[in-house]
């Protein structure tokens, strides 16, 4: 079992239960897609430390269709269906995500692909 599913769940509820972007909510993803940032000191919200002293800043998910599309799991594609629904796709079957947001319906679909891709591999 992917040992990151339940900080790739949360992501997806708070995606769900966002009404906007919002940089906590970037932080949120950000932390569930790269599990090792929790272990860095937080300068601000979204914002992190190396050792080194260099910064790590999550991309705007939540608020850039780019951004968002970097959350596609590799070997996958995003499909874009009518407003407010987004499909990513794959060998395995096919993740909706649904919200008023495009930007965030992106993240719910690639979020919840990273899921299924990461559990059938493990």
């Amino acid at each position: 079992m992917n040992p990151n599913r339940s900080a790739l769940n949360a992501a997806v509820r708070a995606c769900a239960g966002a009404s906007a972007a919002d940089r906590q909510l970037d932080a949120i993803i950000a932390s569930a897609v790269f599990p090792a940032l929790t272990s860095l000191p937080a300068l601000d919200t979204a914002v992190w430390r190396h050792n080194d002293g260099t910064r790590v800043r999550a991309l705007r998910y939540s608020g850039s269709r780019a951004a968002a599309t970097t959350l596609v799991p590799a070997g996958c594609w995003l499909e874009d269906g009518v407003s407010g629904i987004a499909r990513v796709c794959g060998a395995d079957g096919e993740r909706d995500g649904i919200h008023a947001v495009g930007e965030i319906a992106i993240c719910i679909a690639a979020l919840k692909a990273r899921i299924d891709v990461n559990s059938s591999r493990a």
